[in-house]
């Protein structure tokens, strides 16, 4: 009896303090507190749906995704000797919108995420308010479809936009993105940076921070931002690789020290803060050393983790998550 009744006073998962449990599953992934933690009970279930779980969501955990886009799949894949359950992108996107109930604002994927016209459309519609986000880019968009989504975000403020691919031309899908969000302050490109691309740039009026960290970029093209967008407060264009045309139509690589980066640097006076970097810097000579980019579809992981880890990182802290 006196066994029994201690028993009974253990205190039971679905009597933790409603706040407590909020606060755990806050410091979990979002596949955990989808697939895991809602399905141990009905209290569990409730706390999971608490709003401020969902403000940000960070798809950086890619041991929980399967990164394909193909519905036709079994949804569930069993790996590691039944100890890791993976789930399909798709899926978790659709899960998000039901737990978060339009409570986020931040959306963060993974540099190796292969995000389609599908998955966009899912978010845009289920999270309207997001205002800051991350999103890569592996194949070329439905343009229709890519501004139907974006034209959803009219709060969107700040945008960390790669595109990987061969041609990593961004400029019909960004074009797409200018004429939707105007109310966009703080950018970082991860693809080259050309006069039409700089063109696109120039018709967002509150642009006020602006970041090509780890890129390719024109001289002529940056010159140009620079002396058109008057609203521009922020540059970053550390670890760049600094490219002119020629007159036979070809281009030429520039070190930070040429002249024609120091007239930039004059032509910066109106802005609050400028980051350039020196020629011996070290993460230039990585990037210089990775200008090829990674292949996804293989097991080509040293440049799949450096990439990641340049889409994650920047000089100024507005860029990083």
């Amino acid at each position: 009896m006196e066994h029994q009744e201690r028993f009974e006073n253990i205190p039971k998962w679905e009597d933790m303090d409603r706040d407590m449990l909020v606060n755990i599953f806050k410091k979990l992934h979002v596949v955990d507190v989808i697939m895991g933690a809602s399905r141990v009970c009905i209290a569990w279930f409730l706390a999971a749906h608490n709003k401020t779980i969902w403000n940000t969501i960070n798809l950086n955990d890619l041991d929980s995704i399967v990164l394909d886009d193909n519905p036709s799949k079994p949804h569930l894949q069993d790996i590691n000797n039944g100890e890791k359950h993976r789930y399909h992108l798709r899926e978790i996107l659709n899960e998000i919108n039901k737990f978060s109930r339009a409570a986020t604002f931040e959306f963060f994927f993974n540099a190796n995420t292969n995000v389609v016209e599908e998955d966009l459309a899912i978010i845009s519609n289920g999270l309207p308010n997001i205002r800051k986000l991350a999103l890569p880019i592996q194949k070329t968009q439905n343009l229709n479809s890519f501004a139907s989504s974006f034209s959803k975000w009219k709060n969107l403020q700040t945008l960390i936009i790669a595109k990987f691919t061969e041609d990593d031309d961004l400029n019909h899908e960004f074009k797409a993105i200018a004429e939707n969000c105007r109310n966009l302050t703080t950018i970082k490109f991860t693809c080259t940076l050309d006069m039409e691309l700089a063109t696109i740039i120039k018709k967002l009026p509150n642009l006020e921070r602006l970041s090509f960290r780890c890129t390719s970029v024109f001289i002529r093209a940056l010159m140009s931002l620079i002396l058109g967008l008057q609203n521009l407060k922020s540059l970053n264009i550390s670890h760049c690789i600094f490219r002119k045309r020629c007159n036979n139509n070809g281009t030429l690589r520039m070190l930070p020290e040429d002249k024609s980066l120091m007239q930039i640097i004059l032509d910066t006076q109106k802005l609050e803060t400028f980051k350039l970097c020196c020629s011996d810097c070290t993460t230039c000579l990585d990037v210089w050393n990775h200008t090829r980019l990674p292949d996804y579809s293989t097991s080509d992981s040293a440049f799949s983790n450096f990439w990641d880890k340049q889409w994650k990182t920047d000089e100024f802290k507005e860029f990083e998550f």
